[in-house]
């Protein structure tokens, strides 16, 4: 089984959103119901716009919560959703490991 993580920060987050390949990885790996998960900005910076936490709740670093849809933004330190795993940032990545 194969397990595709992002990583946050800026720039990192905004250079994965624009790798073609790593998207059409990932998205394959979604639609497989295979595991996925992003950490820090990476879930609202990179996951977001792909598509990929649609009608998912997800979490992300505080200073990125407010690009996330309303309705699927949890403010927690780790959120399970189905196949993927955010995590809000560096202070929550034991508990996300």
């Amino acid at each position: 089984m194969s397990f595709s993580l992002f990583k946050g920060g800026i720039p990192g987050s905004v250079q994965l959103r624009e790798c073609e390949i790593l998207k059409q990885i990932t998205s394959r790996q979604a639609e497989e119901k295979r595991l996925y998960g992003a950490i820090c900005a990476a879930p609202a910076v990179t996951l977001l716009p792909w598509g990929l936490s649609r009608k998912k709740q997800i979490t992300c670093h505080p200073a990125f919560m407010d690009k996330l849809p309303t309705f699927w933004a949890v403010k927690s330190n780790i959120q399970v959703s189905g196949e993927l795993t955010t995590s809000r940032g560096p202070g929550t990545s034991f508990e996300f490991a």
